[in-house]
């Protein structure tokens, strides 16, 4: 069994955020005395980095396993979601940059959607092994003739061409 999960270099400068958010804005709130507007303010900010940090620790613990007849997310909770039910496939490219029409992996990254009756489950490419997810997720779709949309389509295409030319002794010629 293969489990793929967030290398914690992808996820370390998100806890550095939620940490560093939540310490400056839960300090005041315990040492000072902000006044009703601004410990309301304060608390809103606080509880949102806290929510942020948990969001993290939660993709840190979730590791993701193919198997032959599905993909299981381990974590928290755990899902399974077969590939005999599949009903939809959407592969999305998030830009860092103003250019959001080169879709250039150091720039950005990439959101792998799928839905079955077990809920949608989200899996971005900073995942270790997200080319292998999404091949089995490709092949699933397409065994079981999902219609995929056309960005989904040249995400998948780009994102192939991309991972052809950083691998060794692939591409060129």
């Amino acid at each position: 069994m293969m489990y793929h999960r967030y290398p914690l270099r992808s996820l370390i400068w998100d806890y550095c955020r939620a940490s560093a958010g939540f310490l400056i804005t839960a300090v005041p709130i315990v040492i000072g005395d902000p006044g009703s507007f601004f410990f309301v303010a304060l608390s809103i900010l606080a509880a949102l980095f806290f929510s942020y940090g948990l969001r993290t620790l939660r993709l840190h613990l979730t590791a993701y396993e193919i198997r032959p007849d599905g993909i299981v997310s381990h974590g928290l909770l755990k899902r399974f979601h077969a590939w005999d039910a599949l009903s939809k496939v959407h592969l999305r490219y998030y830009s860092t940059t103003r250019d959001k029409n080169r879709r250039d992996l150091k720039r950005g990254w990439l959101e792998l959607k799928i839905t079955s009756p077990s809920g949608t489950l989200r899996i971005d490419s900073e995942v270790s092994g997200f080319d292998r997810i999404l091949d089995a997720v490709a092949a699933a779709a397409e065994k079981r003739r999902i219609e995929v949309d056309e960005t989904t389509q040249e995400n998948i295409k780009a994102f192939r061409g991309a991972v052809a030319a950083t691998t060794p002794g692939a591409g060129g010629g």
